[in-house]
């Protein structure tokens, strides 16, 4: 395997991607930012206060974790209450959405899978950008 230099990500300057005003979405880990096919993929996401996301289903198992914020998640028929320092598994097959109608603050989270091709906010970037990943600084 060929040897890559460490990478660090300042967050506060990955430009987010705009899905409307519910959804912001950064992409801070991937292959394009390492240099290498087959690492876990990182999104850091914002749900704005006031909105709830459609949801969706995967086929291959995603994690997050709760960085800020209240809300709810529907997890197949289950509804639960999420918050700040949770981490759910969501398994391959598995709806799922995000709500935070009710938050008076935007709920932050990490989301973490496998692949690149299995998200469709990444897919997007590039369709939009030509790149996963931008700074801030790049127009």
């Amino acid at each position: 395997m060929e040897k890559l230099k460490p990478t660090v990500v300042d967050v506060n300057r990955v430009k987010p991607l705009s899905f409307g005003p519910e959804y912001d979405s950064r992409m801070i880990l991937d292959h394009v930012i390492t240099g290498r096919d087959g690492v876990i993929q990182m999104n850091h996401g914002t749900v704005k206060a006031g909105y709830a996301l459609g949801g969706g289903v995967h086929d291959d198992d995603e994690i997050y974790y709760i960085l800020s914020g209240n809300g709810k998640l529907q997890l197949g028929e289950e509804i639960i209450d999420v918050f700040a320092d949770q981490v759910i598994f969501i398994p391959a097959g598995c709806f799922h959405a995000l709500d935070n109608t009710e938050g008076s603050e935007d709920l932050k989270i990490l989301t973490f899978w496998k692949d690149w091709r299995a998200n469709e906010a990444y897919t997007e970037r590039v369709k939009q950008w030509g790149t996963s990943f931008k700074t801030i600084d790049e127009e």
